[in-house]
């Protein structure tokens, strides 16, 4: 699922482990694929395929402009966690035509960056695309959807 629009807020931790906020208008979307590996448990006598859940598979996919404000620029954020192998957390609040509020749908969890790539094109504006896969297993962090 790609999210995109002016209602949607990004958070990650920086190096230090601080939530940082990105400023409005500096991301342009967050793919969210989010999924389990399904494993065929039918038996020879069943008259129907049978399958259940295994492990998730949640990699993010952040793209957006590249910033360098202090603190909470998209390439200040990223490229530090990216280079210093830091695990850093994502919340990703999806407003309903309106900014985020109470109640509203979060996608949150541990994160590792595994890419970051500069998009650089002649007269355009530098673009970025930062790939995210989930940093821990079972318990606290694990990538999940709640509520803001």
């Amino acid at each position: 699922m790609a999210l995109a629009g002016d209602h949607i807020v990004v958070k990650m931790d920086n190096s230090g482990g601080t939530l940082q906020t990105f400023p409005n208008g500096d991301i342009i979307s967050v793919d969210i694929p989010y999924a389990s590996d399904q494993h065929d448990v039918t038996g020879f006598g069943d008259s129907t395929h049978k399958v259940i859940n295994g492990q998730l598979r949640a990699p993010v996919t952040i793209k957006g402009y590249v910033t360098t404000t202090a603190s909470v620029g998209t390439h200040t954020v990223i490229r530090d966690v990216f280079q210093q192998s830091k695990q850093a957390s994502l919340e990703v609040q999806v407003g309903n035509n309106a900014a985020p509020t109470t109640g509203d749908p979060k996608f949150s969890g541990e994160y590792y960056v595994s890419s970051y790539t500069i998009n650089l094109n002649t007269g355009g504006a530098v673009m970025f695309t930062a790939v995210l896969n989930p940093a821990v297993g079972i318990g606290t962090g694990v990538p999940a959807w709640g509520v803001v």
